[in-house]
């Protein structure tokens, strides 16, 4: 969920306060997907699904085949996913689907779709789980300034860490664990902007770097250094992507980045297999080598709303998600490396996700 979208929805509810949601929620006409079919050698869609409209679905794309099967949770469990659909994370077999307005995560077999378990967080909103080791993982959260760590033997929170801020993406480089910090929209403090640097085996925050503001995504290069987007925040609009050194926690270089209103924000930072090529949105999808001296536009928007990104760890084609209006179905549009576009199909309401088997 990105904060515009609650923009867009108040906008397009008062222009049309005789409506109600239902009115306006997309038909589904679904086909059927048949018992025997698995969700296998193929990657997932997200598709949140509108804010309080309880709509979160998940798709699913053979990688050697047109087959797209939609709405495959419902299918399955005959129970929607809830409001929003986040993310989801695959450890071994099974797929961890974060439902931030629903408080809690609901853990599937990714093989089959089928629901086998669920993991309540009350008065949460959990936006990412990472995996720690084989029995524990952290999941970051949205309103509440904290992260959870949660026993993946037992399926229950061990503990709560306390922040000063909104936490969101995650990556692991040795014995710690680095966490983008930054605040709510709603909140005019200054402050909270940091990478935290956390001791994976003890949990507790060991330092934070001080970051431009909006700290929202990153990616571990092949040189082990890590790449931080940070989106400007929805007033300052000035957004930029960091380089840093884990082992001397300091920036090494900052790559300014320009925006006029909060539809240029950037978003999606990704990377490639051989970890020497970044990814993300700022109404195009651009493209930054690690040893570039500034990033190029590879992919035009077009008339698109581009949303979600994904960079194939198999073979490095560039999935892109295009949020239309968020109203009615997206699209997922597929490139090879230098922007020529590949296929495309029909996913659900606001495509976010993209995650690869």
């Amino acid at each position: 969920m990105r904060f515009p979208i609650l923009i867009f929805i108040f906008i397009t509810f008062f222009l049309n306060a005789c409506n109600t949601v239902e009115d306006s929620m997309p038909i589904s006409n679904t086909p059927e997907v048949p018992e025997e079919v698995t969700f296998e050698e193929g990657l997932f869609v997200i598709n949140e699904g509108n804010f309080d409209w309880g709509h979160g679905t998940l798709s699913f794309k053979k990688y050697e085949s047109d087959s797209v099967y939609e709405e495959i949770y419902k299918q399955r469990n005959e129970f929607e996913i809830g409001n929003v659909a986040q993310s989801m994370t695959i450890i071994g077999e099974k797929g961890y689907l974060c439902v931030n307005n629903s408080e809690r995560i609901d853990i599937i077999e990714t093989k089959t779709a089928k629901w086998i378990g669920r993991i309540e967080i009350p008065r949460s909103s959990p936006r990412y789980l990472l995996p720690i080791d084989d029995h524990k993982a952290y999941i970051t959260e949205l309103y509440a300034d904290r992260f959870y760590v949660l026993n993946l033997d037992s399926n229950t929170i061990q503990k709560e860490v306390r922040t000063t801020g909104w936490t969101e993406k995650m990556c692991k480089v040795g014995d710690f664990v680095y966490m983008t910090q930054t605040r709510t929209v709603y909140d005019s403090r200054k402050g909270g902007q940091f990478l935290l640097k956390i001791n994976a085996q003890t949990d507790v925050i060991v330092d934070s770097l001080a970051l431009p503001y909006g700290p929202i995504d990153l990616q571990v290069d092949k040189n082990e250094k890590i790449w931080v987007l940070c989106n400007g925040g929805l007033v300052q609009l000035k957004p930029a992507i960091a380089q840093v050194d884990p082992i001397t926690f300091n920036i090494l270089k900052t790559f300014d980045l320009s925006a006029n209103d909060y539809l240029s924000m950037p978003s999606r930072l990704r990377i490639n297999k051989e970890k020497d090529i970044l990814y993300y949105i700022q109404k195009d999808i651009f493209s930054l080598p690690i040893d570039a001296s500034q990033p190029t536009s590879i992919i035009p928007k077009e008339k698109r709303l581009f949303y979600g990104l994904g960079v194939s760890p198999h073979n490095n084609d560039i999935y892109v998600a295009d949020a239309i209006d968020y109203v009615q179905k997206g699209w997922i549009f597929k490139y090879n490396q230098e922007g020529v576009k590949l296929d495309s199909f029909k996913v659900g309401v606001i495509p976010n996700e993209i995650v690869f088997q």
